[in-house]
């Protein structure tokens, strides 16, 4: 009995033993993600989280910053998949901070990216009305992009054949032949204009042929002409200067005229003035002589005892 209980004793100190063991180290991980991890909630609405385990990385620009801890169906906003990550404290996560679902096409793992779109947005800190944790907003991948972009693409084909499949239409087909019968007439036609206009091109070089021999000619007349002109020009600068030079003479003989024309003017004012003195002398002669033909007995007999003055004698 006693080996027994020793066994006993033994057992139930090993389990107590682990019993704290376990307490403590459960204790020290709690306490330690407490103060060294941010906890934050993503709702993931339109990416796949197919990869997605918990304990997956998260990562900033190729860092690892922290590990998806819970992930499950919300409850709050229905359609959404809840995701609680815990992150370093020291991660620059703001309020434009977006996540995005990367997947290891090899591995088929997944993995959760946070972006930034600005950094200097303020950081996240407060949880929005009804929440416990701050949210980080859902981002679109690059694959889901992708997946959007050949969607939409596969659409605009299926647009694209349905719109051919009305194009090619019996109705559009008998269209399309006229109208193939309607350019072969037209090339035909062409073809005949083409060669019409081949000799109208034709008639136009010789035509044009006949213009340059006409310019040949008119620029030996014009030439010539432009000689006779010369010539001309020259003449009639000579008969210029000709006429320059008898417009001087004739210029100076003006000027003597005009000297001499002074000059007699001048002598013919004095002998005027000369002849107007005689005149005036025979005026005052005649004027006396009247005067005695007025008094015929005195111009016979003299003139009488009383008109005699003192110291007169009658003759």
């Amino acid at each position: 009995m006693e080996p027994e209980a020793r066994y006993t004793l033994v057992g139930t100190s090993v389990l107590i033993l682990l019993a704290l063991l376990t307490a403590a180290v459960v204790w020290i991980v709690a306490s330690g993600q407490g103060r060294d991890v941010q906890t934050y909630k993503i709702y993931f609405a339109r990416q796949s989280l197919e990869g997605l385990q918990i304990r997956s990385d998260v990562k900033m620009r190729g860092i690892r910053v922290g590990a998806v801890t819970h992930i499950s169906f919300s409850a709050r906003r229905q359609g959404t998949v809840e995701v609680v990550a815990s992150v370093a404290p020291t991660t620059p996560v703001r309020e434009s901070t977006q996540a995005v679902v990367d997947r290891n096409l090899i591995t088929g793992l997944a993995t959760i990216r946070l972006v930034n779109l600005t950094e200097d947005s303020p950081p996240l800190k407060a949880p929005p009305p009804g929440e416990d944790e701050a949210v980080i907003a859902e981002g679109a991948s690059q694959l889901q992009q992708f997946s959007d972009t050949v969607t939409q693409l596969a659409e605009h084909a299926d647009d694209t054949l349905l719109r051919i499949n009305q194009t090619l239409s019996a109705q559009n087909q008998a269209a399309i032949t006229e109208t193939l019968d309607q350019m072969r007439q037209l090339t035909k036609s062409a073809n005949s204009v083409a060669t019409r206009l081949d000799g109208t091109l034709a008639s136009i070089g010789g035509a044009a042929d006949s213009v340059r021999a006409s310019t040949r000619e008119m620029n030996g007349e014009v030439h010539r002409l432009a000689d006779r002109y010369d010539t001309l020009g020259a003449e009639t600068t000579l008969g210029i200067r000709e006429v320059a030079g008898s417009v001087r003479q004739m210029s100076g003989d003006v000027a003597r005229l005009s000297s001499r024309t002074d000059t007699l003017l001048i002598d013919g004012d004095a002998e005027l003035r000369l002849t107007a003195q005689q005149l005036r002398s025979a005026a005052d002669a005649l004027g006396t002589t009247a005067r005695r033909f007025g008094d015929p007995r005195a111009v016979l007999f003299g003139p009488s005892q009383a008109s005699l003055g003192p110291g007169e004698e009658r003759r």
